[in-house]
């Protein structure tokens, strides 16, 4: 039974025709569910499909009903028993969520103990999970409590909101409808109505938007049709409203489309919220934008807060987007973005840590903007949106690196000519815009050949080449295997994070010979550890106390914690000295899901900002498993390591 692959309405489904003796009418079912007759007898027949196996059967009589019925009674006693079979805390939670948003009758919790095979006690998690998913996020909706019912206030707009998330999170873009629900709740018929009309007139007047927003749209005037033809109706007007003209003569053609065919009334209250939602949701054309438009595009503010993000870019960390146009364009939008009244943006399916691993550097520029995003919306950006944005910094550090000098590189090889030049061919085929191959040498002139304007040797010979400083010597196959290239994009990537700090700045292992250390720290509470090494630096009068606010605050919006073994933190309050202080602890502590062996605090100078991407590259790139830390627990073991590894 733990592999059957039934949906959440064809489990209660199932689970309703269990309780039943007798026949059920179809009519029957479809009230039960809020489905259609013909959704009924099609989930019959996956449902049929489904149990054939385990000889158990929905059988049907023709204007009579349907029977559940088993050839062994103890099997579909155990698949009744099964309760995780039938939902999993993410379903149960939204099941609740959707029939709060529905109905006005308050839910009674041991009904929905029941109908979902749950003790009291693991129905109270999932109220708690309930409330931190879809009670404390906007809309905010109040939730209220009363002895053993629960309820949500009578607000139509802020249940609307839920409802189109629940719909919406989790949608499948390679076929149609919702990973958990597809249309449940929703005719199917007048959903695919509603999303052919909604293409139709979006592209009739040429407005372009973004799947995540298409999709929320498409639930929007769904979930407003269908609440309506309820009897529920919005009352009060949107609280803030941006209307694009264009947009306004879209919706209202598609609207008076839709009330023909679906014989229904939209009242202009209701065409408000799909004129914002439509308005906010049109993408600029980009072939209009450049440096010399911007201002008929963009607000004012808009365009001093991208100016001012760059400027302190480009003071920090020395790095210059300014006269990236490509990037300043799409940074002006993703700004204007997250002003408008209604923005979306699409969870990527993998977990954050993973996304943050990959865009180490990125998300450090990109979090440089919280106190900009707290002066001009308000508010800091969640990690979504900051992920985002490291998308455009990730944009534009790759132009960086494409228009930087290119590594003047040398092969040599002791294989015949032939072999070097293919070497040549696929080494630019894939790296063209990062090398430039100056010479095909025989391995025996490596001792007359002047290294001295050579950054990389690439080689199919064991042996030294060179000891020429600032001259890198790679062993590959003649084949160029799959280590060849992944050794090869670790050093280029290496050499590009190089170009982001000075070389003047101290090696790692400078800052751990002159760092505080704490050896061997018996504490459970990760939070004690941050404070007593961000004292370190605040006793002795290197920094103030608004170091160790900012780096909580850091902390609570986008931990530090995102791979086992090593956490790294540091913020960039000035520092009167640049330097480090070292957590090692006797028993590993568990954050965000990681358990943590050592805790390295760095505290900066202005002027050594960029020791952060040499802290990055050196504790995070090396291409070492961070758990080979995890049992070090002295400050020799710890040296000893990175020193072997540097």
């Amino acid at each position: 039974m733990e592999s059957l692959m039934l949906s959440l309405r064809q489990r209660k489904l199932l689970h309703y025709l269990k309780s039943r003796k007798l026949y059920t009418t179809g009519e029957e079912l479809a009230n039960h569910l809020h489905v259609s007759s013909r959704t009924i007898r099609n989930d019959i027949t996956e449902i049929n499909e489904a149990l054939r196996s385990y000889g158990i059967r929905i059988i049907s009589k023709r204007s009579i009903g349907y029977l559940l019925e088993a050839d062994d009674p103890d099997t579909l006693k155990r698949l009744s028993q099964a309760s995780s079979s039938f939902l999993s805390r993410d379903e149960r939670v939204r099941h609740i969520t959707f029939q709060l948003c529905l109905y006005d009758e308050p839910l009674d919790l041991y009904d929905l103990e029941d109908e979902m095979f749950v003790s009291r006690t693991t129905l109270e998690h999932d109220l708690g999970a309930l409330r931190r998913q879809y009670i404390l996020p906007d809309p905010h909706i109040q939730f209220f409590r009363s002895r053993n019912t629960i309820y949500f206030e009578k607000d139509e707009r802020k249940r609307r909101a839920i409802l189109n998330r629940l719909f919406s999170e989790n949608w499948n873009y390679n076929a149609r409808g919702n990973t958990y629900y597809h249309y449940q709740y929703l005719d199917e018929d007048v959903v695919n109505l509603i999303m052919r009309e909604i293409n139709l007139h979006l592209t009739r007047y040429a407005i372009q938007i973004e799947d995540v927003n298409m999709v929320h749209l498409d639930m929007a005037v769904v979930i407003m049709y269908h609440r309506l033809s309820k009897g529920y109706p919005l009352t009060e007007p949107l609280a803030a409203t941006y209307k694009d003209p264009d947009a306004v003569l879209a919706a209202d053609a598609l609207l008076d489309s839709l009330e023909q065919q679906l014989s229904i009334s939209f009242p202009p209250l209701e065409r408000e919220d799909i004129y914002l939602h439509v308005s906010c949701s049109k993408r600029l054309d980009a072939g209009f934008l450049n440096m010399h438009t911007v201002s008929r595009y963009f607000s004012e503010g808009i365009i001093r807060l991208a100016d001012t993000y760059i400027s302190e870019i480009a003071g920090t960390y020395h790095i210059d987007f300014s006269g990236n146009e490509d990037f300043y364009i799409t940074l002006l939008q993703y700004l204007r973005y997250l002003d408008l009244p209604v923005h979306y943006f699409n969870d990527i399916p993998t977990h954050n840590d993973v996304t943050r691993s990959q865009f180490l550097i990125e998300f450090e520029i990109a979090s440089s903007i919280q106190p900009l995003a707290l002066t001009y919306y308000g508010s800091y950006l969640n990690h979504t949106e900051l992920l985002y944005l490291s998308f455009c910094i990730s944009g534009a550090l790759a132009y960086l690196n494409r228009t930087a000098p290119k590594l003047r590189t040398v092969i040599m090889s002791q294989l015949n000519l032939p072999s070097s030049w293919d070497l040549k061919q696929r080494l630019l085929g894939k790296y063209k815009s990062y090398i430039d191959l100056t010479a095909l040498l025989p391995v025996y002139m490596k001792d007359n050949f002047d290294f001295s304007e050579t950054d990389l040797v690439i080689t199919t010979a064991d042996k030294e080449i060179t000891s020429m400083p600032g001259c890198e010597t790679l062993l590959v196959s003649p084949f160029l295997t799959r280590t060849d290239y992944e050794n090869l994009d670790a050093y280029i990537m290496k050499t590009q994070l190089n170009r982001l700090y000075h070389s003047s700045l101290p090696s790692l292992g400078e800052l751990f010979e002159e760092a505080f250390w704490h050896e061997r720290i018996d504490t459970e509470d990760y939070f004690e550890v941050i404070e007593m090494l961000a004292m370190d630096f605040i006793s002795r009068g290197y920094v103030s106390l608004e170091y160790l606010t900012a780096l909580l605050r850091r902390e609570s919006l986008l931990t530090f914690a995102f791979q086992p073994s090593i956490v790294l933190m540091y913020s960039l309050t000035p520092s009167t000295r640049t330097c480090l202080s070292v957590a090692t602890l006797e028993h590993r502590i568990k954050r965000n899901s990681y358990k943590i062996r050592t805790v390295i605090m760095a505290a900066l100078r202005p002027e050594d900002a960029t020791l952060v991407f040499r802290l990055i590259n050196e504790l995070y790139y090396p291409g070492f498993n961070p758990n080979d830390t995890k049992f070090l627990k002295t400050r020799d073991e710890l040296t000893a390591f990175f020193a072997g590894l540097l």
